[in-house]
């Protein structure tokens, strides 16, 4: 029997998944998170140590206990990754120390979210939990990504820290008269606990230091209020999927789906299919796009405007079949071959 190791590492937490061959779940463990731009390179290395030994301690089968020398291979995606030229070695180096120089490929979380959503086939694969990011394929094998930049330069949107700063923006409008105080404004005062309006500055600024993961941990607010009848939060979510759509909007386009199957608009207009043997009937259908991330767990205000807007550009809308930490385990065994 052979095992293998899927480490999908985000912004908030890192999971460690410990398959056998046909994919059964023998361990996990989950560890926090290991964007290197937060926890550094020696953070990032030690992160990686006491997960390989977590997710082995106690881990048994048939055979017997498992070793971390008994992984025949290992895939690790995680946030960061790639995104400067520079800085990726450095994090390989950290990562190849805390997992014992064990055999691995390297790669974005973002390809761990495709692999599991998709099982591994072409279609586009949104991720918005704590920061935002997309990825796709195509049935040649082309891959791109979209967004993902720093959300110091304005990036991550439709992620849940983008739609807290949304929520923080609006309470200001709020509190300043520029909108009508809804809901909102007095939730943002009780959750926040709020002696004044103003408070935010010291509770957001000085208190919680800009922190992002706890900035990202408002927007399950935005939900509840949205549910709620509040028209902002409502707003702010159905912004959210939009921006979100448009990154798969330009996945789509840059890898061409259309070329190799037709799009659905296309097909329509000339009576038939591709029928090039070679090309996969998969994507003779509207491309597949799923999401996934906390985001996409809030419901309808933001899976409602999504699915939309892809099915009106030749997409179709389609639940993640796999959490990003099998998907991580799907390409250990893919790259191991």
């Amino acid at each position: 029997m052979k095992y293998y190791l899927g480490v999908d590492g985000g912004g908030t937490k890192t999971s460690f998944t410990l398959c056998d061959e046909n994919l059964n779940v023998i361990n996990e463990f989950t560890g926090p998170g290991c964007h290197y731009l937060q926890c550094g390179y020696e953070g990032l290395r030690a992160i990686m140590a006491e997960g390989l030994i977590e997710v082995t301690y106690g881990a048994y089968d048939i055979h017997g206990a498992i070793n971390p020398e008994d992984i025949a291979f290992a895939f690790v995606g995680c946030a960061g990754y790639g995104d400067v030229a520079t800085d990726t070695p450095l994090i390989g180096d950290a990562i190849r120390r805390g997992l014992q120089n064990l055999p691995l490929a390297l790669g974005n979380d973002c390809e761990n979210a495709l692999a599991g959503a998709l099982g591994d086939r072409p279609g586009i694969n949104i991720i918005a939990g704590t920061g935002s990011v997309g990825c796709g394929k195509n049935e040649r094998g082309d891959y791109v990504r979209c967004g993902g930049w720093h959300y110091a330069l304005g990036g991550d949107e439709g992620s849940g820290y983008w739609i807290s700063w949304r929520l923080i923006q609006e309470f200001q409008r709020q509190s300043d008269g520029r909108d009508v105080r809804t809901l909102l404004y007095d939730e943002v005062r009780r959750i926040l606990d709020l002696d004044t309006d103003d408070a935010i500055v010291t509770r957001v600024v000085e208190e919680w230091k800009l922190d992002r993961t706890r900035i990202a941990g408002l927007a399950p607010m935005v939900s509840e209020l949205a549910k709620a009848g509040d028209p902002h939060a409502q707003e702010i979510l159905h912004d959210a999927a939009a921006q979100l759509a448009e990154f798969a909007l330009a996945i789509y386009k840059r890898l061409g789906f259309d070329q190799a199957s037709g799009s659905i608009s296309d097909s329509a207009a000339k009576g038939d299919l591709a029928k090039d043997d070679s090309v996969s009937t998969y994507c003779s259908l509207p491309v597949p796009c799923s999401g996934t991330g906390g985001v996409f767990k809030m419901g309808e205000f933001i899976t409602g405007p999504f699915s939309r807007i892809l099915a009106a550009n030749g997409m179709e809308y389609v639940e993640p079949l796999a959490e990003p930490d099998i998907g991580a385990v799907i390409l250990a065994i893919k790259k191991s071959q």
